[in-house]
């Protein structure tokens, strides 16, 4: 969203004066750093159903730790999971198809 000016291939790695003077104040979000927004859209995406390697892709992370870190994922969202997977696997013992989407 805001490529550095030193490489326009790289986002910007510090504060954006009109992300600190002017966008977050229109907002109403004051206390909201660029940081919390890399953090928000990796939980958003794997609650969504993005899979971590996508979302690490997104956020140009090599270690899937440090993906983990930014996504995280909540008891809810494993156990949503789980309840998916389980669907699946009773479909396909009873003989069925997968429920479509998953």
């Amino acid at each position: 969203m805001f490529p550095s000016p030193a490489d326009p291939s790289r986002p910007c790695t510090r504060e954006v004066e009109l992300w600190q003077r002017h966008a977050r104040g229109e907002a109403g979000i004051e206390d909201v750093r660029l940081h919390d927004l890399r953090h928000t859209v990796a939980s958003q995406a794997v609650a969504g159903g993005a899979a971590l390697s996508t979302v690490a892709r997104m956020l140009g992370h090599a270690d899937p730790t440090m993906t983990l870190r930014y996504a995280h994922v909540g008891d809810r969202d494993v156990q949503a999971a789980a309840e998916r997977i389980g669907k699946v696997i009773k479909a396909a013992m009873a003989g069925g198809h997968a429920p479509s989407g998953d």
